[in-house]
């Protein structure tokens, strides 16, 4: 079925750009907003693989619709097969689709490497994966970031999905990348020669592009740059004012924004940044233009639409969490502290201090480059540099340029901002932080969306505006010079020589007793029988292994917890049930008296350990699991 999946995205792009007389490659972020978005919707019906009836539908429709108009029309048909033909073998589409080949090979012996990969965004896929949709109440895996948004996720699933059979993390990395690509594409829209070595020279700077500024997305599925991409298509779409009709303009807003609040939490930020952009931007636009109060009050309903869009999409996945009790523990810890419930370390100071000298010093990718290495203060003068620059090669009008430069300026400072003073609360306990390495790495990651997206934003200036090839020549050579290619090789081939040694660590952190658990609960079938409370001996504390097994687990949600069997009784294993919300429970060895703790929850029998049990949610009373 997945040739039929692909064959219906293409045509899905190249009906995109058919109707708005567009670039295929313009098309990709738009199609993949709709996709993800679509699939959205399918996951809270559990019918995710829904989706091959659906590219069934659309691959016959469109065959039909050709025929049809074939035999009403020759030169009409012929005018769409050409146009199609035209789009597919165009150079931008060429390297494009080559790209995407390329790249899921690449990465297809790729390994879930990164520690928030496997405590979240590879765990809840391989749960989408096997649930074909999101996990009912208290059955989410990944429990502690139970109301992190899935917009990225889907896209992993719809590659995954190519192989039904078996979980392939190859797979996972190859829907990541290739959401990441979909928003880079349209940068290709220029490309006008089939030469080979343009070609190859315009792919690798697209591949380098986000290792300007960031480089987490190289080892692990970073959401911070898939926001930064969407956030940075969004500025572009509101400043592509000038070759589309308003339906497509404002529709095309309107996607990329309700994927934004979907990719992550903070996305509402980077939604709130982008919506300011436009407010503005088409306030001195109408200025500019002497736009007449009629076509004013249009372009304000059509901005009021782009705006309740990403609201009521984020209501409907928070209304979802509610419903469903999913909240993650960030959002318990902010919580805390906005009602003064949190007792907060006094590293006021050392974190101060840490973030002054890494956005001043530090190089964005936290190590040295080939050639120039930016710190989060140098880029962030350069974009306004840029701005100037654009101004004085008369790219950008004075107005313009300036509204730009604002808007950079402000949006930045308010940014860093934000996380300084999360630094100074949520994040105050993780004493990484302390040290500039870290604070850079945190500066780098969640400034990805300010960063990048500034710069694809200029990027869209130089290449909408340039009537000449010096300007793409100019962006390639910041690229070129101020990327990060030894992180940007391992994400997509240098990774290899470590998949042994990811695996080993795998099966070294996962011991016997976690084996033993995982057969237990079945763990990898397309059912999940729910939450299950895995209990071992106080002396027996390991988060790193209990964050593995999670994910080896997935679909089936596992809570952890430690007995102190000289302390505890029959309530409070009872109590940790309820705590958990746990269907089923699971105990190894404890050192103490196993009658104290389980021989009233047992109705007949002796309680034995290493047996997986259904417990009763009122009473606590323990049944064998195949009751």
């Amino acid at each position: 079925m997945f040739l039929f999946q692909i064959a219906a995205f293409l045509i899905l792009l190249l009906c995109i750009a058919w109707k708005f007389r567009i670039r295929m490659v313009e098309a990709f972020p738009v199609g993949c907003s709709v996709l993800v978005l679509f699939l959205y919707v399918l996951s809270f019906f559990r019918i995710l693989s829904a989706s091959d009836y659906a590219a069934v539908a659309i691959v016959a429709a469109a065959l039909i619709y050709a025929i049809v108009s074939y035999r009403k029309s020759k030169t009409h048909g012929r005018d769409i097969l050409h146009f199609a033909l035209r789009e597919l073998f165009s150079p931008s589409a060429l390297t494009a689709l080559a790209m995407v080949m390329v790249v899921t090979v690449c990465v297809g012996a790729k390994a879930v490497s990164w520690w928030d990969d496997y405590n979240f965004w590879a765990t809840d896929v391989k749960s989408l994966f096997y649930l074909d949709g999101f996990a009912g109440r208290y059955a989410n895996v990944a429990p502690e970031f139970g109301d992190y948004p899935p917009g990225t996720q889907m896209m992993k699933w719809w590659f995954l999905h190519f192989s039904p059979g078996e979980f392939k993390e190859g797979l996972l990395f190859g829907g990541y990348y290739f959401m990441n690509l979909c928003f880079l594409f349209p940068l290709l829209r220029r490309m006008k020669k089939r030469n080979i070595f343009t070609m190859a020279i315009s792919a690798a700077a697209l591949w380098l592009f986000p290792a300007t500024a960031e480089v987490f997305w190289c080892d692990g599925c970073c959401a911070d740059l898939t926001m930064a991409l969407v956030y940075g298509n969004f500025l572009a779409a509101v400043a592509d004012w000038k070759r589309h009709g308003q339906p497509f303009y404002y529709i095309r807003q309107a996607l990329f924004l309700m994927v934004l609040v979907l990719i992550k939490n903070t996305g509402f930020i980077w939604v709130a940044f982008g919506l300011l952009f436009a407010y503005g931007y088409h306030f001195f636009r109408h200025r500019m233009d002497g736009t007449e109060k009629v076509e004013k009050r249009k372009d304000r309903r059509a901005l009021f639409f782009v705006t309740v869009l990403p609201i009521l999409t984020e209501m409907s996945w928070l209304g979802f969490c509610l419903m469903n009790r999913r909240v993650a523990k960030l959002t318990g810890t902010a919580i805390q502290m906005a009602t003064g419930g949190m007792n907060i370390p006094d590293y006021h100071e050392g974190m101060v201090r840490a973030f002054a000298e890494a956005f001043v010093k530090w190089p964005l990718h936290r190590w040295n480059t080939i050639a120039v290495d930016l710190s989060p203060l140098s880029l962030y003068l350069l974009l306004l540099l840029f701005v100037f620059l654009l101004y004085r090669r008369h790219i950008l009008d004075k107005c313009l340029a300036g509204y730009t430069a604002g808007f950079l300026a402000v949006t930045g400072l308010l940014f860093y901002g934000i996380n300084l003073v999360s630094h100074l609360t949520i994040f105050v306990v993780e004493t990484q932080y302390l040290e500039p390495f870290g604070m850079v790495s945190s500066i780098e990651r969640y400034g990805a969306p300010f960063a990048i997206g500034g710069l694809y934003l200029l990027a869209f200036y130089v290449i909408e505006e340039c009537r000449n090839r010096w300007g793409l020549v100019l962006c390639m050579l910041f690229v070129f010079l101020t990327a990060d290619y030894r992180s940007a090789y391992r994400a997509l081939y240098g990774y290899r020589g470590g998949v042994k040694e990811i695996m080993a660590d795998r099966e070294e952190i996962i011991d016997e007793k976690g084996e033993k658990f995982l057969k237990a609960v079945e763990a990898g079938q397309s059912e999940s029988m729910g939450r299950v409370l895995y209990l071992r001996d106080i002396s027996d504390i390991s988060w790193i292994r209990n964050t593995y097994l999670g994910f080896e687990a997935a679909p089936v949600s596992v809570m952890y917890g430690n007995v102190d069997a000289s302390a505890w009784g029959s309530q409070d294993i009872i109590n940790a049930l309820r705590d958990a919300h746990a269907d089923y429970l699971y105990v190894d060895e404890l050192a103490g008296d196993k009658e104290k703790l389980f021989g009233e929850l047992l109705q007949e029998g002796e309680f034995s350990y290493g047996t997986l049990y259904r417990a009763d949610g009122q009473s606590g009373i323990l049944y064998p699991a195949n009751y």
